[in-house]
């Protein structure tokens, strides 16, 4: 199909030189993965879109590299994976996902901000903290559910809001819902989803199985708000409005892909536009970063569903976040979060968070819900969490890189093994539910590197 998008270019909010790098070439491998089906019937007018193209009149040119529709294995014309039961932790989902992904892909998913410390320690701080192994007790039988916000779920995980799922799998984020179904688990919904939501919530497996909506207001609130309005209609249980990135962090991995947006292209009304400034940077094209306490009013005039805020990575903004003023606007939780460590670099892991929130401000979490994601890699790291005070926790990259080359069985087996792991080490702690982890089960000492 061919679109005259003119005047669009200065309205994309990725910006005009991601269009006129590719006029007059077939951008259909740069834009199926990123933007979601019927975008551009609903951006344009009729007019502007001039019908399909007659495969005779097309003149065979070389096209420009696109590093959507290319990676290492398919280069070598196989795809070079594992079987999936050989797959037997998270790692091992990630190490296949970066042989199968595009280079766009692999660099927009693992990429993080700065010198990548805080999404490293992510990874390793749930090593430093100890189990507490009780015995004897019967532990044949244990039991996993939980309920998460008032939707009760199999076992205390969720699909945290990781965006641009098609750049995966063709299944997308719907893949991933109907992955959660089946696996009896909670996802919540990006808003830079690469599907609209109403696609992604056509891949539940029932029209009662929950799912959150995660929200970037953007600086034109009147689409937030019609935004909103769709998903109050849609049967998601929870809007979680995320303030940990009030503007995008420097993502050096994404940013040094020479992807589309990022080419060297002519500006309107003349000059060079050449700044390489990633994937990452692009989608938060028109997101506010202006937010305050107050916008919690201006959220709960536009939704009638639970409020959860996600981002928060202080003591002192739980407590906030916990204030009589703030619950009664329908505030019911918060997500712990430095998101994957995208934002600001050097900052606190969550579960630090969590200790912190534990030892200064207690009564947070007789008042609200306390959720955790980034760096969760076992089901051990899951039970600490929930240990130290969390309600559950959520997981991102491995849920994409499951899809990545698997599709949604790939989905399904990454939550198999966090579960299956959660229940081995829920039996070599001696507890039944996971309503019996508490801090007995976790040591006050740190293992630390050099002691």
């Amino acid at each position: 199909m061919v679109y005259d998008v003119t005047d669009f270019l200065t309205s994309h909010p990725g910006g005009a030189k991601a269009i006129l790098s590719l006029a007059g070439q077939d951008a259909t491998e740069e834009y199926d993965p990123i933007h979601p089906p019927g975008t551009l019937e609903e951006s344009l007018e009729k007019s502007q879109i001039l019908g399909p193209v007659d495969p005779s009149t097309i003149t065979t040119v070389t096209p420009t590299p696109s590093l959507a529709s290319s990676s290492p294995e398919k280069d070598k014309g196989t795809n070079g994976i594992p079987p999936l039961e050989d797959q037997l932790n998270l790692d091992d989902f990630a190490i296949t996902a970066e042989k199968v992904l595009s280079p766009k892909a692999w660099a927009y998913y693992f990429s993080a901000s700065d010198d990548l410390l805080t999404k490293q320690h992510n990874n390793v701080v749930y090593q430093q903290i100890l189990l507490r192994p009780r015995i004897f007790k019967d532990v044949r039988d244990v039991d996993t559910r939980t309920t998460i916000c008032s939707s009760p779920v199999a076992f205390p995980v969720f699909v945290a809001p990781a965006a641009m799922a098609r750049l995966a799998h063709p299944s997308g984020e719907a893949g991933i819902a109907e992955a959660c179904g089946r696996e009896g688990v909670l996802q919540c919904v990006s808003t830079n989803a690469s599907l609209k939501p109403e696609q992604t919530m056509a891949g539940r497996v029932s029209d009662k199985q929950p799912a959150w909506f995660q929200l970037y207001v953007n600086e034109d609130r009147r689409k937030s708000e019609a935004l909103l309005k769709r998903v109050d209609e849609l049967g998601f249980t929870a809007v979680v409005l995320t303030l940990d990135a009030p503007t995008p962090g420097k993502r050096e991995a994404d940013e040094r892909v020479k992807n589309a947006a990022s080419t060297t292209s002519a500006a309107p009304g003349g000059g060079i536009q050449g700044k390489s400034e990633g994937l990452g940077r692009a989608l938060f094209a028109g997101t506010t970063p202006s937010l305050t306490w107050e916008d919690i009013k201006w959220l709960r005039k536009h939704t009638r569903l639970p409020i959860i805020l996600k981002g928060l990575q202080t003591h002192e903004d739980a407590a906030m976040a916990a204030r009589k003023e703030v619950l009664e606007l329908g505030v019911t939780g918060i997500i712990l979060s430095n998101h994957g460590g995208r934002a600001a670099d050097t900052a606190p892991p969550p579960v630090y968070v969590l200790m912190e929130i534990r030892k200064y401000a207690p009564e947070v979490f007789d008042k609200l819900e306390v959720y955790v994601d980034g760096g969760i890699r076992r089901g051990t790291d899951v039970v600490k969490a929930l240990c130290l005070g969390a309600r559950a926790v959520g997981i991102g990259r491995p849920a994409l890189f499951g899809l990545s080359g698997y599709g949604v069985d790939g989905v399904c087996r990454v939550l198999t093994i966090l579960r299956e792991e959660i229940e081995t080490a829920m039996r070599l702690l001696g507890v039944y539910s996971v309503g019996e982890l508490g801090l007995g089960h976790v040591s006050d000492l740190l293992c630390t590197s050099g002691e």
